[in-house]
């Protein structure tokens, strides 16, 4: 069995081979062919995915008999669902401004249920959390802010999604203020990303915990990483990017 601190950075290891050492089309898209057509796809269906986002550590809270960990998830959740303290509108309402900034109705987009690749990737992280022990569920989900987490970015080619990224559309502040909440959520040094590592770490307590505890973050990162070159996919399609110009990422 490793130590906590081993642990820690055996699963960011996991997380980064899966999720970040070959780019997917969205890595692709944002590095070199960034537009507000293709930004548009991509909202739209972000949208779909941050509206799920909290309902699954309710699932998982509702099966772990831990405080310390019940009320990490719970925290998260506030911030998702009820008042981020950074920002003045909500944490999901200001992804509806991007989006709407990118030219949606505000009415679609809360209409929108996603693209098949999406409502696919939504339905292994339902069941992951409903139907996995509490500790597998939040590593499935946990692990998925722990892939921009300061752990997993410092092993290189990873990229957080931050303003910097969406920089280039020009889009007034207002409209970019999710992606500062997110900077300030998930990216600093105690932030959700890392935290998930710490919590994982901590009550993964037997070598077969911490086993099983990795090959989860493998797969959900698999999922997720398909579920981005999908996206990315359909985002160079509206940026006029022929997908055989982008190489095998695309």
């Amino acid at each position: 069995m490793e130590s906590p601190e081993d642990f820690e950075r055996h699963m960011a290891q996991t997380i980064w081979d899966n999720r970040w050492k070959m780019p997917s089309a969205y890595e692709v898209f944002t590095r070199n062919h960034m537009c507000r057509d293709g930004a548009a796809v991509y909202a739209l269906e972000h949208c779909v995915f941050a509206a799920h986002f909290p309902r699954w550590f309710g699932s998982v809270v509702a099966n772990c008999p831990h405080l310390k960990a019940r009320r990490y998830m719970i925290e998260n959740m506030y911030v998702e669902e009820v008042n981020d303290p950074t920002i003045s509108n909500g944490h999901y309402e200001s992804l509806v401004d991007f989006a709407v900034a990118l030219g949606h109705a505000r009415e679609a987009v809360y209409a929108y249920k996603g693209k098949i690749y999406t409502r696919l990737a939504i339905a292994y992280w339902d069941r992951a959390t409903r139907a996995w022990p509490w500790l597998e569920g939040f590593a499935a989900v946990a692990g998925l802010e722990a892939a921009r987490g300061p752990a997993v970015l410092k092993l290189g080619n990873a990229r957080p999604n931050s303003r910097a990224v969406f920089k280039a559309l020009n889009l007034p502040d207002a409209a970019m203020s999710h992606w500062q909440a997110a900077e300030t959520a998930d990216y600093g040094e105690d932030g959700h990303g890392d935290m998930t590592l710490k919590i994982l770490s901590e009550y993964a307590t037997t070598e077969e915990q911490q086993s099983r505890i990795l090959e989860v973050l493998a797969e959900t990162m698999e999922v997720r990483r398909h579920h981005f070159d999908c996206i990315g996919r359909d985002c160079l399609k509206a940026a006029g990017v022929p997908l055989e110009t982008v190489g095998a990422a695309a």
